[in-house]
């Protein structure tokens, strides 16, 4: 205590997280986001209702929600949670192989329908009550009989559905049916095509959520659709269009499946916001549906203007929660009362070390994760000063370029976006660049793209933002103020000026 202030600055090798929310959700992680996530945005308030659409641009924390909700529901004995994912079968690829002859227009409909109704009975089967349950044993064992066509996240599907077309074993089904409703179900063969189910599975799944074992004990299922920007191909109209029917399916199946039989059980899709952008103007159900049923994941707050209420943000208070996890599992003692402030120095007057790194990302979890990264190496001196800071920042820009390149992938071939980057830093040389300047530079680099398409995309992304030539008031969209009565669109009179971040990159290169 006595010489502390003269005591050595420790190399402290910290570790703030995994970019990835499915690294943090291991028994084996280093950062269990069990320790680390808050709902700061409410999300599971906002999905209680009729909501079933989380959006938000790629690293701000979509599957961060969904993997702690399914962490919870390990621990809860009323609530269950499944994955649908696109890492590993593209659903695409499996609307394809099994299409239902004659009626493909309705196969990507009947995929889904059967995904999501399989899945929540599944989920239904792993609730202790339902174990001894021998009036849904022949229920039970139709599931198992089929796993292979439900759980898609294992590949086996792809050689199923190859061998047996999407042809399912339903000999339990028809005796469960039968005994449970009296009825037969029309088909004689041991195998059907799966669609031919789902009529009777609508039946099942509304009886079986609804009986006396599942009500009493207050059960909620919920299957979340995620990843599925893997793959995506805007020009491509099948992708597309597979995106915009598990859209309407899962609003026909929460709203008359689910909520209309007071059913607690949803199927909830997590997109990314350009995806939202671009499926908007393609159909009017389709805008509709997003206004109506979706939820932003959006980290900018108005706060971040008044250093005096920082501590109130969203994500300095994600952060401070990380570094305090990080400093406590590195042994390591904080040297201020915060987290943050043992972490990184006050050296970036007028400006607070937070507004400074902030300045350089898009306000997401993930890129606050990416710049610290490094610091598990242990070659930095903590509390970080600011030259450590402008070293991890180049680091980061080019981690966050590569995030970048991952977002555009989905829109342009690896050849524009190698194009639209150069056309980016020949932007940034150019003092006061004006806006016929910028469409100039495209226009010479990128010529298999529209400019003035290509500037707006670039604008709705926040790689280029404006500053009014009047005033000097700069504009990114997504640093827009939620008392925006008009969201931001490119000002054809302003400059174009680059993010801060890319710039740090484009600099570099």
């Amino acid at each position: 205590m006595v010489f502390s202030k003269f005591a050595k600055k420790q190399n402290a090798a910290l570790f703030l997280g995994a970019p990835e929310a499915e690294a943090e959700s291991l028994p084996t992680s280093k950062v269990s986001l069990f320790d680390v996530y808050e709902d700061h945005h409410d999300l599971f308030g906002e999905l209680s209702n009729e909501k079933f659409i989380v959006v938000g641009r790629k690293g701000c924390g979509k599957s961060a929600f969904a993997e702690y909700a399914y962490t919870l529901s390990k621990g809860d004995a009323n609530l269950f949670c499944s994955f649908i994912r696109q890492d590993v079968v593209n659903m695409e690829t499996l609307v394809q192989i099994g299409a239902v002859e004659g009626n493909e227009s309705h196969s990507k409909e009947y995929l889904f329908k059967w995904l999501i109704y399989t899945h929540i009975l599944k989920l239904f089967f792993e609730n202790e009550a339902s174990q001894d349950a021998k009036q849904f044993g022949l229920l039970k064992e139709f599931l198992k009989k089929n796993s292979g066509y439900i759980d898609i996240d294992k590949g086996e599907i792809l050689e199923l559905v190859k061998k047996h077309k999407f042809e399912v074993s339903i000999e339990q089904f028809k005796r469960f049916f039968k005994g449970k409703y009296g009825q037969d179900v029309e088909i004689k063969e041991s195998r059907a095509a799966y669609y031919k189910l789902l009529p009777h599975l609508e039946r099942v799944i509304v009886s079986v959520l609804q009986s006396p074992l599942n009500v009493e004990n207050e059960n909620s299922y919920v299957v979340f659709f995620d990843d599925l920007d893997i793959g995506f191909n805007a020009e491509n109209k099948d992708s597309v269009d597979t995106i915009i029917n598990l859209l309407r399916i899962s609003k026909y199946v929460n709203n008359n499946i689910f909520s209309k039989n007071n059913i607690p059980a949803k199927a909830i899709i997590l997109i990314r916001d350009d995806v939202e952008r671009m499926l908007s103007p393609l159909g009017a159900d389709i805008a509709k549906l997003f206004s109506s049923y979706a939820t932003s994941l959006d980290w900018y707050q108005e706060e971040f203007l008044n250093k005096d209420k920082e501590n109130e943000l969203g994500l300095k208070k994600l952060i401070e929660k990380r570094a305090k996890n990080a400093f406590v599992k590195s042994c390591i003692p904080m040297s201020k009362s915060s987290a943050w402030e043992s972490l990184v120095s006050e050296e970036f007057a007028p400006k607070s070390s937070f507004k400074y790194i902030c300045d350089h990302t898009y306000f997401r979890p993930r890129d606050l994760i990416l710049f610290f990264k490094p610091l598990e190496t242990g070659r930095y001196e903590i509390p970080l000063n600011k030259y450590s800071v402008n070293g991890l920042l180049g680091q980061y820009a080019s981690e966050l370029v590569k995030e970048l390149n991952n977002e555009l992938s989905s829109f342009y071939s690896t050849i524009q976006i190698q194009n639209i980057f150069d056309s980016l830093k020949l932007i940034d040389k150019k003092y006061n660049c004006q806006y016929e300047q910028a469409k100039e530079i495209i226009e010479d680099n990128c010529n298999e793209i529209d400019s003035e398409l290509l500037l707006e995309d670039l604008f709705n992304r926040s790689l280029i933002g404006t500053i009014d030539r009047g005033n000097n008031f700069v504009k990114f969209k997504h640093k827009i103020s939620k008392k925006e009565v008009v969201e931001y669109s490119i000002d054809k009179n302003a400059y174009i000026i680059v993010h801060s971040g890319l710039k740090v990159y484009l600099q570099n290169r």
